[in-house]
């Protein structure tokens, strides 16, 4: 079997191949028609080797022909990626378009395509592909297909990987188009005692390559129906076809635990995965020390703010200003997010300056402007002087007992009660798991808006609704908006702060900020970076009116599409009921009940507020 699909991995390599080498020849030099034509073959193309070069390349692909579209630095013309050849593209004006269009904007995206197509065709080579289809193994095309449903029913139906929405459809319908090819083959060999699963899935895989036969308009389509009563059915059905011919799992991917069969199950993600070591021993015990932390004022210089100053349970661990209150009572720079699911971001902070929650925790505890941590030696004395807190700590760090404590266990502690607050049991979160009295008709559509229409998908991934990149979860997306300085879009301008310009040292990256979750947005308003729109109808209507782009910013490369999203009353209505039904604060929002008692000479630190003054 495996050397069957692995003809086909060849066949389509070899094909996209030669459709890279052909490719450059039909842009501006053919009519209008013929080029829609020859890219959406392409994309299709493209689409068709992902389930394989995703897989056995991830590294390629994403720093290459999958990457999220950022600016990328270029020895000719603007900053756009090689696989803004795909995702954009350029070339496919129409004809009255291309006979305005000057000699030099022809020339250049005539270099453009010729390099890109090039440079992929380079990528595809260094993997040396035609080599390792010779090693593959049943158990890894098994893994491969279940990571390959799950990218097709987050990135695929939210259209993440295209700006041009009429080749979404076509490049899902690829997708899927090889998924049951290589389906078909392992049905073929299932044993006579299972010819009812042979049956069935035959029968859904022939209904879900009609399905997007039949229905192919963008706006209109129903991603909520492609999910629950084909995608979803699919992942339990590859279950059961490789568990039927005794073919063993190998997962090679840590993020998500082997036995998830469906992208929207329930305890889906192995949470060691996003934890620096890798180890969930006394996780329970550091994560109870770590609450008592997060809430405790001890941590900061004046002894009056704690952690939840600006991520208080109550408002989904936001604070609800538009920028938070800084140490000296003035305002922070940025808004607070949420806390809530951050454990499943490879990057923290606004412009993904911290790479795990403990460089988050220890940043925000020695920041002058946040708690005003003078040193870490301070903080470890006050901490010390409770007999109940070295308790605590000789318990979750055993090593503590003979060391004492130190910087590195104050922040484990807190991050690991941080990864503690996940909130992925939403109203939403029940429908896909069968319950289906959860979401009205309103919100069922408003999902379809987010998937569709609204565009939000290809940004805010499912199922976080937040940067995290599906399937791998390895990769945490930013995008530059043009976020305003006033809540306005008469008179428009854009907010100075540079964002992950400053963390990264790119120019490129100017005003570019992590995406953050859509979930308990309906709790944690205001919105953006710098908390500029109160209310998430501000926010669609920003989004809807081409966000910051239609105003020509210089100098700053806007990540969003510069058109309207002519979203009708009824639209943005549904769209905002949903983002409601993405609400799950249940076992997050308790205080504690009493912070641990000091001795000594720090033993006025006992009036100290549970989470701080202010």
């Amino acid at each position: 079997m495996a050397r069957q699909v692995g003809d086909i991995y060849l066949k389509e390599m070899h094909r996209l191949d030669s459709m890279l080498v052909a490719y450059p020849s039909y842009f501006l030099d053919s009519n209008y028609a013929a080029r829609i034509r020859v890219y959406t073959d392409l994309a299709r193309q493209f689409k068709r080797v992902e389930l394989f070069f995703l897989y056995f390349h991830p590294e390629k692909a994403y720093a290459t022909m999958w990457q999220p579209i950022q600016s990328t630095k270029q020895p000719a013309g603007p900053p756009l990626p090689d696989n803004f050849l795909i995702a954009g593209p350029l070339g496919i004006d129409t004809d009255s378009v291309v006979a305005k269009s000057s000699k030099a904007g022809r020339d250049f995206e005539k270099m453009f395509i010729t390099r890109a197509a090039s440079n992929f065709r380079a990528t595809m080579a260094e993997t040396h592909y035609s080599e390792g289809i010779l090693r593959i193994t049943d158990s890894q095309i098994m893994e491969a297909m279940k990571l390959q449903l799950f990218n097709i029913s987050s990135v695929g139906l939210g259209n993440g990987d295209f700006q041009l929405n009429p080749v979404n459809l076509p490049c899902v319908q690829a997708e899927i188009e090889v998924w049951s090819k290589i389906m078909r083959i392992y049905l073929a060999e299932l044993p006579a005692s299972s010819q009812k699963l042979k049956t069935e899935v035959s029968r859904l895989l022939d209904e879900t390559e009609k399905y997007m036969v039949v229905n192919t308009d963008f706006d209109t389509f129903d991603r909520m129906e492609m999910l629950t009563r084909y995608l979803n059915p699919l992942c339990r059905h590859l279950a059961a076809v490789r568990k039927a011919l005794n073919i063993p799992t190998e997962p090679r991917f840590a993020a998500l635990k082997p036995e998830a069969n469906g992208l929207f199950e329930a305890d889906i993600f192995n949470l060691s995965f996003f934890m620096p070591d890798s180890s969930p021993t006394l996780f329970r015990e550091r994560a109870g020390l770590g609450k008592l932390l997060f809430f405790d004022p001890i941590l900061s210089d004046n002894n009056e703010r704690s952690c939840a100053s600006c991520h208080k349970p109550e408002m989904a661990f936001t604070d609800g200003l538009g920028k938070s209150i800084s140490f000296t009572l003035d305002q922070l720079p940025r808004n607070a997010p949420t806390v809530i699911n951050s454990v499943f971001q490879p990057v923290q902070f606004w412009d993904s300056r911290a790479n795990s929650l403990e460089d988050q925790a220890d940043s925000v505890i020695m920041n002058p402007n946040e708690m005003h941590g003078t040193s870490f030696e301070i903080v470890t004395e006050r901490i010390t002087a409770s007999d109940e807190y070295i308790k605590l700590f000789n318990k979750a760090f055993p090593e503590t007992v003979k060391q004492g404590i130190s910087r590195k266990q104050i922040k484990s502690a807190i991050a690991s009660y941080e990864r503690t607050l996940v909130g992925l049991n939403s109203r939403f979160d029940k429908y896909m798991r069968g319950e289906k009295a959860t979401l009205t008709t309103q919100e069922i559509k408003g999902f379809n808006v987010f998937m569709g229409k609204g565009r939000c998908g290809s940004c805010h991934y499912a199922p976080l609704f937040n940067g995290s990149l599906p399937p791998y979860f390895s990769i945490s997306d930013h995008r530059s908006l043009g976020v305003p300085v006033k809540d306005t879009m008469s008179k428009y301008e854009i907010d100075a702060d540079i964002g992950l310009q400053h963390s990264s040292r790119n120019p490129l990256f100017k005003a570019s900020f992590k995406v953050p979750t859509v979930r308990n947005a309906a709790l944690t308003a205001p919105y953006m970076h710098n908390g500029i729109y109160r209310s998430l109808d501000q926010v669609v209507d920003f989004y809807n009116h081409g966000a910051g782009n239609k105003f020509g910013f210089r100098g700053i490369f806007l990540s969003i599409l510069p058109d309207s999203l002519n979203l009708d009353a009824a639209e943005k209505k549904a769209l905002i009921s949903f983002v409601h039904a993405l609400t799950d604060t249940s076992g997050t929002s308790a205080r504690p009940a009493r912070l641990p008692e000091i001795k000594g000479r720090y033993a006025r630190l006992n009036e100290r507020v549970i989470g701080g003054k202010f």
